[in-house]
């Protein structure tokens, strides 16, 4: 059985012995949180003189770029009613080098407390950040984060504040931090106008076309059933010139009786049938995001979603529903629409006004993206993580000068035995 790989550098002459730290993610796929913690691992590897390691409780696609920032990866596949086995791995990653321990871990989101439980247990300092908000979660689940961690950092307020009713938070560990845009180049590789001819060829619908994009996996939590219901409203109000069409970007279940079939069920029984694209994923999400013109976040719960900076990067104004998450923090100087939860007919209706009144849209994009290049820099954002890792180490991490940080590795082909 692999537990971890060693880099073709550990073959090398063994220089001065470096720091371990641990970064932790519950998976490897292409969706918000493993791509933080990838950003996390990316930022220590550049600025640090530290050995970054990585622990995947499964595989996905990242894996790849996981293992081109890491010393040593193990990702284990073990189901957490294992708690023996998920015990055991971790313990033998974490001793691998007898006279070297790992001196901090920062695990990434309230599914890899199970790792963080082991690690802890070995007195190793763990961060945790915590994305999620806790109608997923019981109070023992909360309590038993606050007490494995050093520190918990929470993306937003919202955030904090729900698991704080849910199961109060010790002041003393509780940070509030908000990441910032995964690739600060997002929305510069492609123009707007090559981007709006692209997506509407590739849709053939057109070219003047309204195009509200959504993004995300297809299930309820994203509100996919939102999304369809207040299409098939503006489609039924439209009656300008000017055609409005739905795109979700993002892959899910499709079979029978998945959320998925039910709202293809409404949809195919609706005028709104040709105005709704399910396109599915795409490795590349800019161009999308460039040629729409506003998105639209349908969830029922999403703490603090990172395509809410990548809308805002490619200048849209964005509509959420309020009590659904912390995106209004993100948007509250003007650079979206905050509407009643699931109200469907007041966001048909922002949408329509956004679709017949461009010059509200104008405003809007230009404080949207001014906001997003100000406060939502994810450079910002691992620096500071970076300043809590040397409070917590009473030491300085980082290389002392800028012509001594190391370019990071290039991302290697996914080995196939990640694929979860």
């Amino acid at each position: 059985m692999r537990i971890f790989r060693k880099s073709k550098k550990t073959k090398q002459p063994q220089g001065p012995v470096r720091r371990r730290v641990l970064f932790v993610s519950h998976e490897a796929t292409r969706t918000g949180a493993p791509k933080i913690i990838l950003n996390i691992l990316k930022h220590f590897s550049q600025n640090c003189d530290i050995q970054c390691e990585t622990i995947l409780h499964s595989g996905g696609h990242l894996a790849g770029e996981f293992e081109s920032y890491s010393h040593s990866l193990d990702c284990l596949n073990i189901p957490n009613d294992q708690p023996e086995e998920i015990k055991k791995r971790v313990s033998r990653f974490l001793n691998k080098e007898k006279e070297n321990a790992p001196v901090l871990a920062i695990c990434n989101s309230m599914e890899s407390r199970y790792i963080a439980k082991e690690i802890a247990g070995e007195d190793v300092p763990v961060i945790m950040l915590v994305h999620e908000l806790p109608s997923s979660y019981s109070e023992e689940d909360y309590q038993s984060v606050y007490e494995i961690a050093e520190k918990v950092i929470f993306p937003v307020h919202h955030v904090r504040e729900a698991a704080d009713a849910k199961t109060p938070v010790p002041i003393s560990k509780s940070i509030v931090l908000s990441q910032g845009l995964l690739n600060p180049d997002f929305g510069k590789a492609i123009t707007r106008d090559v981007a709006h001819s692209q997506i509407r060829n590739e849709l053939n619908i057109p070219e003047n076309s309204f195009i509200v994009l959504g993004c995300g996996t297809l299930d309820l939590r994203k509100g996919i059933d939102h999304y369809a219901a207040i299409a098939r409203r503006v489609t039924e109000l439209n009656r300008s010139s000017t055609p409005i069409h739905f795109v979700w970007v993002g892959e899910g279940p499709r079979w029978t009786h998945s959320t998925y079939h039910y709202v293809q069920v409404d949809l195919d029984k609706s005028r709104a049938r040709d105005h709704v694209h399910f396109i599915g994923e795409r490795a590349n999400v800019e161009p999308y995001f460039m040629g729409a013109d506003t998105f639209l976040m349908s969830s029922r719960v999403d703490p603090f979603p990172c395509v809410i900076h990548e809308a805002m990067a490619s200048s849209l104004p964005v509509i959420t529903f309020d009590q659904a998450g912390g995106a209004p923090e993100a948007i509250d100087n003007g650079a979206g629409f905050v509407v009643p939860y699931a109200d469907y007919e007041q966001t048909a209706n922002v949408i329509r006004m956004l679709a017949t009144q461009p010059e509200i849209a104008s405003g809007m994009r230009i404080k949207s993206k001014e906001r997003v290049d100000a406060r939502y820099r994810f450079e910002d954002y691992g620096d500071k993580i970076i300043d809590l890792a040397e409070t917590i180490l009473k030491t300085e991490i980082r290389y002392p000068a800028a012509s001594q940080v190391l370019e990071a590795p290039q991302t290697i082909p996914m080995p196939q035995r990640y694929v979860a």
